[in-house]
Order: structure tokens, then sequence, then C-alpha cells
């Protein structure tokens, strides 16, 4: 009788840790944070950052020296050692577009989403999910609004902003990213 209650034991210890292993999500290891409300840690060199823009961005500006803002977005984040994973919002639904582009960059890993949002607080969800798996989230141009309990908030962890030129917003986007990779908090603005 004892052989069969020590075999038993084990079996059910062996069946309880095989229940333990393996990853449960496909998120990214959060950075650390000094705040604990905000990812502000570095991360490896050449990780993911993601950008999602909107429908007009695809389109030379007149600031833009002839250049569509996705492309020199993929152009100075290369140049500074970055994978960009660029994504544009359709003109048609952009809310739900930027929504999806967003979750599917946290999916795969991105470390930091630059965000030019159509809707902000249609973002909120997607944004809070982004933040939870340790993405740092910077706003381009207008703002992301903080909302949620306990005043914690889901806004960006950082902001761009420019109006001057694209090549000057996107230089301030790539030194801001630059900046979080080393582990440096940037200017806030």
């Amino acid at each position: 009788m004892p052989r069969i209650a020590v075999a038993a034991v084990a079996l059910t210890a062996a069946l309880a840790l095989t229940g333990c292993q393996g990853a449960t999500t496909a998120a990214p290891t959060p950075v650390s944070s000094s705040t604990g409300t905000q990812s502000d840690g570095g991360f490896a060199r050449h990780a993911e950052v993601g950008v999602v823009l909107l429908a007009a961005a695809a389109t030379p500006g007149p600031s833009s020296g002839g250049v569509a803002l996705p492309d020199r977005f993929r152009k100075d984040l290369t140049s500074a050692g970055f994978r960009p994973d660029v994504r544009v919002a359709s003109a048609s639904d952009p809310a739900a577009d930027q929504r999806s582009a967003v979750r599917a960059l946290v999916r795969s890993g991105a470390k930091v989403l630059l965000v030019e949002a159509a809707d902000p607080a249609a973002l909120t969800g997607a944004l809070q999910t982004a933040r939870d798996a340790g993405v740092v989230v910077v706003a381009i141009g207008d703002p992301l609004p903080g909302s949620g309990s306990g005043g914690t908030g889901v806004g960006p962890d950082y902001r761009v902003q420019g109006t001057d030129s694209d090549a000057a917003l996107v230089g301030r986007a790539v030194a801001v990213v630059a900046s979080l990779q080393r582990g440096e908090q940037p200017e806030r603005g």
C-alpha cells in the first residue's frame, strides 16, 4: 500500500509541474521601470520599433522634402540600428486599423511604439495592453490622453511634437528611441 501512495504522489507532482512549463503569451519581455507607472529601462540594440501612422502620412507633404513619412521613419530608424515596423492606417477606418496595428506590434515584440493617433480615445485598450507588456508608448504630434482608473492612465510615456518638417519630427522621434534604448529618460515634450 505505501508504494501505491508514493507512486500516486509522484505522478500527481509530475503532472502538476508539466502544467507550469512554457510561455503563456507572445508579449515581449517588459523593460524595467523606475516609477512603476511607465517603462523606461533600456533594451537590446536592433530592437523592433513599431510606428503607427495615419493614412495622410503616406503622401509626401509640403514639409517632407518629397519623402513620405513612413519611408523616412523606416530609413532613419534603420540607420540608427533599430528594426522598424511601420504601419499606416487606412483612410476608411483608421481607428480600427490602428488598434489592430498596436496589438500586432506588441505580439511581434516591439519595445517602443511611436503612435500618431487618428482617435486617441479609441486606442485606450490597445495602449493599455502595450504598456502592460512593457512597451514604451510615444505619442507623435497630438497627445494621447490619459484615462483609466486610479489616476494611472494609459497616456503615452513620452511625446514628440513637430510642425516644422517631417525630417525634424522623425529626427526627434529617433532620438527619443535611442535614448530609451540606452536606458535613459528622454526629455518630455
